[in-house]
């Protein structure tokens, strides 16, 4: 048995639908192959945590998981303990700060300078300079303030001020990389790798500030090296099913500068949903 989870709508902001295509074509493929399916929303776990208790009556019991609500992961993570596999683990994803997802990326050469929240306005102008960006310290964007583009001292004052009066206690700060962004997403343990500039025909844009790095160059990168070490870093990170956005560089370096779980594969729908049930399916 599969049981698929979807996402409360708080956690798709501006892509309600998007994230609703992708579940639903894991649905579709889990059929093709055969499995029975079981569809729930998270909404409806977190109400009722015994939901999926169920499923142990049926023997190893496979959750592939949009959730994102720590309420969510902690039930999820219960039915790990449980001999339940769930994609994502709710283990790892409970675990993974921006931060910690930005030091994996350091580790795979492909990381940005970055502050913590302990560097006060002063030492984070003097250590990065501006522009920066500024972020909640959580793996998932809820609103479009959650990362906000600084261009002087004063508007990081200002954020910080609004961070902490939305009772936001933990954040990052980073290098703004000039560049070409390009949006990615991948399965790790599978082929499946796939990328765009977002704003483009094939491209996806969820609050618009892709524009900060202006029209891109079309500058040459290697993809493949940029898939294996992105492979490295889900496998590291327990998000084997993963997207994020890079920066090419003119000179052909990436760096990562956003990576995160089981994002919606828009642009490129149908071959993630094949991947991410080859994926799944492998460890039967």
């Amino acid at each position: 048995m599969i049981y698929l989870l979807s996402r409360s709508a708080v956690f798709s902001p501006n892509a309600v639908h998007r994230d609703e295509a992708i579940f639903r074509a894991i649905r579709r493929q889990f059929i093709k192959h055969g499995e029975e399916v079981a569809c729930y929303s998270e909404d409806e776990l977190t109400a009722d945590p015994t939901l999926l208790l169920e499923a142990d009556s049926y023997g190893s019991p496979i959750i592939v998981s949009m959730g994102r609500d720590v309420r969510t992961l902690r039930i999820l993570e219960r039915l790990e303990t449980m001999g339940f596999r769930v994609y994502n683990s709710p283990s790892s994803l409970l675990e993974n700060s921006r931060l910690q997802i930005d030091a994996v990326m350091d580790e795979v050469g492909l990381g940005m300078k970055t502050l913590s929240e302990a560097a006060d306005a002063e030492t984070t102008a003097q250590e990065i300079g501006f522009p920066l960006w500024i972020k909640t310290a959580r793996t998932s964007t809820q609103t479009a303030d959650d990362v906000q583009y600084i261009a002087s001292r004063e508007s990081l004052e200002r954020a910080i001020d609004t961070f902490l009066q939305r009772g936001c206690t933990e954040w990052m700060c980073c290098e703004h990389v000039e560049g070409d962004l390009i949006k990615f997403y991948g399965v790790e343990g599978t082929d499946f790798f796939y990328w765009a500039y977002p704003c483009t025909k094939n491209g996806y844009s969820k609050f618009g500030k892709e524009v900060h790095n202006g029209k891109p160059q079309g500058y040459a990168f290697n993809a493949e090296e940029l898939k294996e070490s992105m492979d490295e870093a889900a496998a590291e990170l327990g998000m084997f099913i993963y997207g994020g956005d890079a920066v090419v560089r003119a000179d052909g370096t990436i760096v990562v500068v956003d990576f995160n779980d089981f994002p919606s594969f828009s642009p490129c729908l149908e071959a993630a949903a094949e991947a991410i049930v080859a994926r799944v399916m492998s460890e039967l």
